[in-house]
């Protein structure tokens, strides 16, 4: 039997720079689980192989994660098997609603063979068995609230409001009924916020995916 280990409560941590987010939602995720005692960005830049001015690797991230004895629940329509498969012809048809000129512009054939990199390290991450599992469907705002029930850390990705292909990640927390506790990394202001079950459900880029992270103790 396996019992809840109790977490922290987040750090207001800002932004170290325009594309940190990532790396500051990982940092909070280690510090909220027990598993580090500060938000050390520059321990998680280096361990995810960041470099400044750029965004960190989803998988290169969860590896992290998963390295330090965490258990992730990724929930994502989209299916790295298949891109290794069929290539860009795969990327038009899954995010046929957002593709345009910008699009064909950013996959250029070094970020195409980047990606498949980065495809071929999620496969990868099956190493790690029973603690990173994985649902190739399109996830729902009732996961994420079932997650939170469970106790669990929930990072998305939300419009950034910019039409690019990147976007910018968050970490939720907690709820009371409608209401969502949300970690975002923000260059200025506070950076613990809570936003309305509307407003989330408007934002969140399920074309991302969510990735529940826990910690259980024996």
């Amino acid at each position: 039997m396996t019992v809840l280990r109790r977490r922290r409560e987040p750090l207001d941590l800002p932004q170290v720079d325009d594309s940190s987010c990532l790396t500051c939602v990982a940092a909070n995720v280690l510090y909220m689980s027990g598993i580090t005692d500060t938000l050390d960005t520059r321990w998680v830049d280096r361990e995810v192989g960041r470099e400044p001015g750029c965004g960190a690797q989803r998988v290169a991230a969860r590896r992290l994660l998963l390295q330090q004895g965490l258990s992730l629940h990724m929930v994502g329509a989209y299916e790295p098997e298949r891109f290794l498969r069929e290539g860009v012809g795969y990327l038009r048809c899954y995010y046929r609603r957002e593709w345009g000129p910008s699009w064909e512009e950013y996959w250029t054939q070094h970020r195409l063979e980047r990606h498949r990199r980065e495809c071929r390290a999620a496969h990868e991450l099956s190493a790690f068995g029973a603690r990173m599992r994985t649902e190739h469907r399109q996830p729902t705002l009732a996961d994420i609230r079932g997650a939170l029930d469970r106790g669990r850390l929930v990072w998305v990705s939300l419009d950034n409001d910019r039409g690019e292909v990147d976007c910018h990640a968050v970490l939720v927390h907690g709820r009371r009924g409608d209401v969502f506790d949300v970690y975002s990394p923000e260059a200025s202001g506070s950076c613990l916020q809570r936003y309305h079950r509307r407003r989330l459900d408007r934002i969140w880029l399920r074309s991302e995916g969510m990735t529940a992270v826990w910690r259980h103790e024996p």
